[in-house]
């Protein structure tokens, strides 16, 4: 998913909805995007807290390290794509925003099933899915389209270019990673003939 974040950013065309507002706040500050990525993170940990009340499991607390752990990744990986001298042209970062697409939603359908400690985001969502019983995929694309929006105003008033953070390529991720999500779970159901438990009461 850290390697999602940084094809998005590498594109040009926007950042991935879930780092959106971690990275504009990066934008508006000069705080490293690794800081920021954990703040952000940290923040919605507590925002679960308020959504789930009574039914927030001591072990979602882990989330913490997860957050600690994707703002160092989200630094290695920056570093890693930037390393790799890719060709900055329009059908390039085309095609860098779908394949971080596809990474963020393999990486949601990975590891949410484990059921151990979700990434923040996907911690809210699913949050959402417990307390309200709708799809997690459609409150992923609801969810997502928030943060953009958020992050857009946050550059606007913030910074010198609004369209910085959030783009064309943001704006895409934040509709195409559900759904994205919901085929490759699909696709997981056709070959296996097994149903992945994305949501985790």
């Amino acid at each position: 998913m850290a390697f999602g974040v940084a094809f998005s950013i590498k594109s040009t065309f926007g950042t991935t909805p879930i780092s959106s507002i971690a990275y504009s706040l990066a934008l508006c500050t000069g705080i490293d995007i690794g800081i920021t990525t954990f703040i952000f993170n940290a923040a919605l940990v507590f925002i679960q807290m308020i959504i789930l009340r009574s039914k927030f499991k001591t072990k979602r607390l882990l989330q913490f390290i997860n957050c600690v752990l994707f703002g160092y990744f989200t630094n290695v990986t920056l570093y890693i794509v930037y390393s790799l001298n890719i060709p900055d042209n329009l059908f390039i970062n085309i095609l860098l925003i779908f394949l971080s697409i596809f990474l963020i939603a393999l990486g949601i359908f990975i590891y949410m099933p484990a059921d151990i400690a979700p990434l923040p985001g996907e911690g809210c969502v699913e949050s959402i899915a417990i307390v309200t019983g709708w799809r997690f995929s459609s409150i992923k694309i609801a969810f997502d389209t928030t943060m953009v929006i958020i992050a857009f105003l946050m550059c606007f008033f913030f910074y010198t270019n609004p369209f910085e953070s959030v783009n064309i390529g943001t704006v895409i991720s934040a509709v195409m990673v559900g759904f994205t999500l919901r085929q490759i779970a699909k696709l997981y159901n056709q070959v296996t003939g097994k149903n992945i438990n994305i949501v985790n009461k």
